[in-house]
């Protein structure tokens, strides 16, 4: 059977057809890739043992159901990608003519650029005289599929016009952002590339906090509308705005979005760690008491944890 299944495959698609006429009605060279299935009658009653005739009956050329699971991973990384490029990306032309992408992220960022470089292509390299990488496409049918891989999710103010011209060049035509929904992973995508998560002390306490900054008031004011939190703006640096949410029900929006829409950025394993610290935090294991000391133990370990 092994035989006979690798000697019918690897034949030209022409020495197919005159095998099986029934093939003939909508065959193309994509034919070498369909997988024929050998049932056990096959096997009892097609093989015969003076010419080796084959029944071509018991032949059933396999279907391909796309799988709703992977579908969905799909979109979920499409959207991710459009927040992230939002973030810490940008969109460029030049000689007027050659398109390109890049993403600038810290080095321990790499491997979620190397995702990137999976899917279309391109380099991921480190940058001189900073603690940081970079990943470039310049190759124009990889950046045909990235800009139709994010179209319809990119929404910056800035980086929104570098698209448009992009696509103007590349021949493609632009969806304008379509209407967000919780369930977008762009807002992962986007704290991905300008978000924080940390703990503080307040008063002796600890103090967990979630934020995203832009140079646009209109870029952050989304994710205030969908998780709650305040805009305020930060003066330092080159200044910009910076939405923030400091409180557990607010957190608790956001580690139950992080569950749909996973963070792929190194600091973001920290949002599957919001629950614990609340089960902690709420039984005060923060407080050095005599009569909590295994309580006590449970908050050093999971400093150990969040920190590394």
């Amino acid at each position: 059977m092994v035989k006979m299944y690798n000697n019918l495959c690897n034949q030209q698609v022409t020495k197919l057809i005159n095998s099986f006429s029934w093939l003939k009605v909508g065959t193309s060279e994509t034919i070498r890739t369909q997988k024929i299935l050998f049932s056990t009658k096959l096997l009892d009653s097609s093989l015969d043992s003076s010419n080796n005739n084959l029944n071509t009956n018991d032949i059933i050329l396999e279907s391909s159901n796309p799988d709703p699971n992977q579908n969905l991973k799909d979109k979920k990384f499409k959207e991710w990608l459009a927040g992230l490029i939002d973030g810490d990306g940008c969109f460029g032309v030049t000689d007027g003519k050659y398109t390109n992408c890049e993403i600038t992220t810290g080095i321990e960022d790499e491997k979620m650029l190397c995702q990137i470089q999976n899917k279309f292509g391109g380099s991921v390299q480190k940058r001189s005289g900073v603690n940081a990488i970079r990943y470039r496409l310049r190759n124009k049918d990889g950046m045909i599929n990235l800009v139709n891989a994010v179209n319809g999710n990119i929404r910056n103010s800035v980086r929104l016009t570098q698209y448009f011209k992009i696509c103007r060049i590349l021949d493609v035509k632009v969806i304008h952002p379509i209407e967000l929904t919780k369930d977008n992973a762009w807002f992962m995508g986007f704290f991905d590339a300008d978000g924080t998560i940390n703990i503080s002390n307040q008063n002796d306490r600890p103090q967990l906090f979630v934020s995203i900054s832009n140079k646009n008031y209109w870029d952050v004011k989304m994710l205030k509308d969908f998780f709650g939190g305040n805009i305020y703006f930060d003066s330092s640096g080159y200044g910009g705005f910076k939405w923030s949410i400091v409180n557990e029900v607010d957190h608790t929006k956001w580690y139950e979005y992080n569950k749909l829409s996973c963070s792929r950025s190194n600091k973001g394993k920290r949002n599957f760690l919001i629950k614990d610290f609340y089960d902690l935090y709420n039984r005060k294991a923060y407080k050095q008491d005599p009569e909590l000391k295994l309580l006590n133990k449970a908050w050093e370990e999971f400093k150990l944890t969040w920190n590394r």
